[in-house]
């Protein structure tokens, strides 16, 4: 993937890229910004992995997304 192509996938809602078996960039207003990111995006990955025991992920609805936004934004 071109170096042009990988900075237009970033924006605001979309900090984070992970390449496939390869690695992962983060971007943030600062470098300890980026590193949180990083560590959310660590622990969230790690959530995943370990939720696989417990049987499959169920996905939240978009509404319920909504009420978690107005809730703690």
């Amino acid at each position: 993937m071109q170096p042009d192509m990988v900075a237009d996938m970033f924006n605001e809602m979309t900090p984070i890229l992970i390449a496939e078996n390869d690695c992962v960039i983060v971007t943030g207003s600062s470098l300890i910004n980026a590193f949180d990111k990083l560590e959310v995006m660590e622990y969230s990955a790690k959530a995943i992995v370990s939720s696989k025991v417990l049987g499959d992920i169920v996905a939240i609805t978009d509404d319920e997304i909504k009420d978690l936004r107005a809730a703690f934004h």
